[in-house]
């Protein structure tokens, strides 16, 4: 899961630009084949009769990268409003949520940035 978590940003974008990318080849082919450019039209020919999978999992793909975008976003958001707080209490009353942000769905940037905030404010554990 690693990895994931590292490449959260990336991979997302890939979904969604792989899901934009189905989705157009797929509308092309539907609604304007014979004025595609040829290149266009062998990829319409290769796809062949499986152009409504490739609509339907374009669909998904820009549905799935759009959130997961889209969602990184807003997790990197409410970790740099938790972690700028230049109050320990605050600091300490929102812990949970900004190790639960740290650990589990945001880079290991962020864990350095995490760690050196307790450090500052001199927590332990």
């Amino acid at each position: 899961m690693g990895l994931f978590r590292e490449l959260r940003y990336e991979l997302s974008a890939l979904i969604f630009a792989l899901g934009i990318l189905g989705t157009v080849f797929s509308l092309t082919q539907y609604l304007i084949p014979t004025q595609s450019p040829t290149w266009l039209q062998s990829i319409h020919v290769a796809v062949g009769q499986y152009v409504i999978w490739e609509a339907f999992f374009g669909f998904l793909a820009v549905l799935a990268g759009g959130f997961y975008f889209v969602d990184t976003i807003r997790k990197e958001r409410e970790f740099d409003r938790l972690v700028s707080t230049p109050s320990k209490e605050v600091f300490v009353k929102n812990m949970k949520r900004i190790e639960e942000l740290t650990y589990d769905h945001l880079p290991s940037a962020y864990e350095h940035r995490f760690l050196e905030k307790k450090r500052e404010f001199r927590i332990r554990g």
